[in-house]
C-alpha cells in the first residue's frame, strides 16, 4: 500500500494526465453531439412530428439495446486496464476478444428477436399505419446499430485502456464525421427514415474498419486473443460485466421510459416535444460528464497498485471538476432554454423549453454520482452501481405509473427529478461506507458550493433575460450566448472565489490540455 508515497497530491502527475486523457476522450464526443444538434431541425422538417417521434423511439430502442450488451464495452476498458497495468498483454487481448464475440453473438440474437416481435411493437406504440413499414424497418435495423456501435466501442476501450486516447478519439471523430456525411446525403436525397438509419449503420462499419487499422499499427503490444483461447477469461468478464449489465438496463429503463409511456397513455405526438427538450439535456449534460472518461482506467490501476491515498484524491479533486462543469452547464441551460429553442427551431417550442429545464435540473443532480460510479467500477464494485440504477429506474417507474396519466408531461418531468434525487442520495450514501469516507465528505460538502453558483448563474441570466428584447434567427443566438456566457461567469467566480476550484491547480493543469490538443 502507498498511502505515504505522496503522490497524491502532485499536481503536476495524475492531474495533467488525467487532463490530457480527458481532453482527447472529449473532443470527440463533442463533435458527435455537435453534429446531431445542428442536423436536429432538418431531420424533425423532413420526417415530420410523427416521422422524427418514431426515429426518436428508434434512438430509444437501440438505447435500451446498448443496455443489455452484458456490460461488455466497461468490463473491456476495466480488465484491458488491468492486465496492461500487471503487464499482461495476453490476458488483455482474451478480455478484448470476448467483447467483440460477445456483440457479435448479441447482435444475432436481438436481430432474430426484433424480426418476430415488431408487429406487436408497432400495436403497443399506436405507430399510424401510414408510418408502420418505416417503423418496422427502424426496429429491425436497431438490432444490426446495436451491435456495430458496441464493437466500435469495444475497439476504443481497448485504446482508453492502453493509455492512448487519443486514438479512441481519432476513431470517435471519423465516426461522426462519417455520420455527418451520411446524413447530408439522405437529407439532400430524401431517403427518409430508411435512409438515416442506413446510413447510420454504414458509419459505423466504417469506424470499425479504421478502428481496427489504428490499433495494429499504434499499440503494436496489444494482440487480438482466438474465440477458443479466451474463454476461460469468460466467467471473470461476466462477473463484472454480468452486474455492469443490471446497471445498464436500470439506466436505459429510466433514460427512454417516459417516452414509451407519453407514447401510450397519450399520444404518438407528445414524444416529439420531450425528445427535443432531450435532445438537448441530453447533449449538454454529455460535457461535464466527458471528464470522467479517464477516470475508470485510472482507479482501476489505482485500486490494483493497492494505493488508495492517490484513489481518495483522485475522486475529492476530480469530482470538484466535474460537478463545477456540471454547475455551469446547468446554469446556461435554465437560463436560456427559452431562448435557446427559438434560436434553434423558431417560435411555438416553449413545452420543449420546459422539458429541457426539467431534463437538465434531473441529469444535474445525477451527475453527483458521476466520480463515484466511475471509482466503483475501477476497484472491481459494479454491485453499488447496479443497486443504484436499480433504486432511481424503481422510483421512476412508481411515479411515472402514476403521475403521467395524470398529470401528463409534467408528471413524467417530476418523476424524472423526484427519482434522480432519491437514487442520488442511495447510492453516495453506499459509496462513503463501501470506501470508509466520512458521509458528509460524500453527502454535502462537494454539493453545497455548485448547487449555490448555478442557482446565482441562472437568476442572473434570468434578471438579463427580461431585460431584452424579443428576438428570433441570428438575434436570438446572439442573445442566447449573451446570456449563457453571464451564466458561465456568475457560476465560474462563485467558484473560484470560494476556493472550490483552485486557480494555480486550473493553470498547472493547462499545459498538458495544449499537449493534447496539438497531438
Amino acid at each position: 500500500m502507498r498511502a505515504g508515497s505522496g503522490r497524491a497530491s502532485d499536481p503536476a502527475g495524475v492531474g495533467r494526465r488525467l487532463a490530457a486523457n480527458t481532453l482527447h476522450a472529449a473532443s470527440g464526443r463533442i463533435l458527435g453531439v455537435l453534429l446531431w444538434l445542428v442536423f436536429t431541425p432538418r431531420i424533425l422538417q423532413s420526417l415530420g412530428v410523427e416521422g422524427f417521434a418514431i426515429w426518436s423511439l428508434f434512438l430509444a430502442l437501440t438505447g435500451y439495446l446498448s443496455a443489455l450488451d452484458l456490460g461488455l464495452v466497461q468490463s473491456t476498458l476495466r480488465h484491458v486496464a488491468a492486465a496492461r497495468a500487471r503487464g499482461s498483454h495476453e490476458e488483455a487481448g482474451a478480455f478484448a476478444t470476448l467483447g467483440v464475440v460477445g456483440f457479435l453473438a448479441l447482435g444475432v440474437l436481438w436481430l432474430a428477436l426484433l424480426a418476430g416481435l415488431h408487429d406487436f411493437a408497432l400495436r403497443v406504440l399506436r405507430v399510424p399505419a401510414s408510418q408502420a413499414a418505416a417503423a418496422r424497418f427502424a426496429l429491425v435495423a436497431g438490432g444490426a446499430a446495436f451491435a456495430l456501435a458496441g464493437i466500435s466501442n469495444v475497439f476504443m476501450a481497448v485504446a482508453q485502456a492502453y493509455g492512448r486516447f487519443d486514438l479512441a478519439n481519432s476513431v470517435a471523430v471519423t465516426i461522426s464525421l462519417f455520420q455527418g456525411a451520411g446524413l447530408l446525403v439522405v437529407l439532400s436525397h430524401g431517403w427518409g427514415l430508411r435512409g438515416l438509419v442506413a446510413s447510420l449503420c454504414l458509419a459505423l462499419s466504417l469506424g470499425i474498419g479504421l478502428a481496427a487499422a489504428v490499433l495494429a499499427k499504434k499499440v503494436p503490444e496489444f494482440h487480438w486473443s482466438s474465440p477458443r483461447r479466451s474463454m476461460p477469461r469468460l466467467r471473470e468478464a461476466l462477473s463484472f460485466g454480468g452486474t455492469m449489465q443490471l446497471a445498464g438496463i436500470f439506466s436505459a429503463f429510466h433514460l427512454q421510459l417516459d417516452k414509451l409511456l407519453l407514447a401510450g397513455f397519450i399520444a404518438l405526438a407528445a414524444v416529439t416535444p420531450y425528445e427535443l427538450g432531450a435532445r438537448v439535456a441530453i447533449s449538454a449534460s454529455t460535457f461535464p460528464q466527458l471528464l470522467l472518461l479517464a477516470v475508470l482506467p485510472a482507479a482501476a490501476a489505482f485500486h490494483t497498485e493497492d494505493d488508495r491515498a492517490r484513489l481518495r484524491e483522485l475522486y475529492r479533486r476530480g469530482g470538484r471538476y466535474v460537478l463545477g462543469a456540471g454547475a455551469i452547464a446547468l446554469a446556461i441551460l435554465l437560463g436560456t432554454a427559452d431562448r435557446l429553442f427559438v434560436a434553434w427551431l423558431g417560435a411555438g417550442h416553449e413545452v420543449s423549453a420546459g422539458v429541457l429545464r426539467a431534463l437538465a435540473i434531473g441529469f444535474a443532480v445525477a451527475l453527483a454520482t458521476g466520480m463515484g460510479t466511475s471509482l466503483v467500477r475501477g476497484v472491481g464494485r459494479p454491485d453499488i452501481e447496479a443497486w443504484f440504477a436499480g433504486v432511481v429506474a424503481a422510483t421512476h417507474l412508481a411515479l411515472s405509473l402514476w403521475l403521467v396519466p395524470a398529470l401528463g408531461l409534467r408528471g413524467a418531468l417530476l418523476a424524472w427529478v423526484v427519482s434522480n434525487t432519491a437514487g442520488a442520495a442511495f447510492f453516495l450514501w453506499r459509496l462513503s461506507g463501501l470506501l470508509h469516507w466520512h458521509r458528509r465528505e460524500v453527502l454535502v460538502e462537494p454539493h453545497v458550493v455548485p448547487a449555490l453558483a448555478a442557482t446565482l448563474g441562472w437568476a442572473a441570466a434570468a434578471m438579463a433575460d427580461k431585460a431584452l428584447p424579443a428576438a428570433a434567427g441570428l438575434s436570438a443566438w446572439l442573445a442566447a450566448m449573451l446570456l449563457g456566457a453571464l451564466a458561465a461567469t456568475v457560476v465560474i467566480a462563485v467558484l473560484l472565489g470560494s476556493r472550490y476550484l483552485d486557480l494555480r491547480e486550473v493553470r498547472s493543469l493547462w499545459p498538458s490540455l495544449r499537449k493534447a490538443n496539438a497531438a
